[in-house]
């Protein structure tokens, strides 16, 4: 996990073998990384362009749970929905001139993010994979060894 106080980057552990899902949260990862380290008068676009990133990508994992028949869909939903009720909060706080509590949002949607990832979007993956191809996904992923 790439994650710090001032720094969220791609981890390829966060892909999925979901080429819509992946986009998406390439998308989240750099969104959040720009709530994390843009300067403060640069902070209330950042967050609309999180909110509007946010509601799109919710939105459309959202959709197809609901259009699949999901099994899990009420807990993942309701993560997403979280999210967007304490984006709404943020907006107020941010507005009230507190950034401050948009770069702890930010931190916590980091710190959120990997284990959302592995226990909510990877059965999400699987299922709309296993539906669409009578497959799960595979994920080539490159591991780096260092020479001792």
């Amino acid at each position: 996990m790439n994650t710090s106080e001032d720094c969220f980057t791609w981890d390829d552990d966060y892909a999925l073998g979901d080429l819509s899902m992946d986009n998406a949260h390439h998308e989240f990862v750099e969104c959040v990384g720009t709530l994390l380290t843009t300067a403060d008068h640069n902070l209330a676009p950042a967050l609309e362009a999180f909110a509007e990133h946010a509601r799109r990508h919710f939105g459309e994992e959202d959709d197809a749970m609901r259009g699949t028949a999901y099994e899990s869909a009420g807990c993942h939903i309701d993560e997403h929905a979280a999210v967007l009720h304490s984006l709404d909060e943020v907006r107020a706080e941010l507005a009230a001139g507190r950034p401050q509590v948009v770069r702890s949002f930010a931190r916590a949607l980091a710190d959120w993010f990997p284990e959302h990832v592995r226990v909510m979007d990877q059965g999400l993956a699987r299922w709309l994979t296993q539906r669409q191809l009578g497959a799960a996904p595979i994920v080539i992923r490159r591991r780096m060894h260092s020479a001792a």
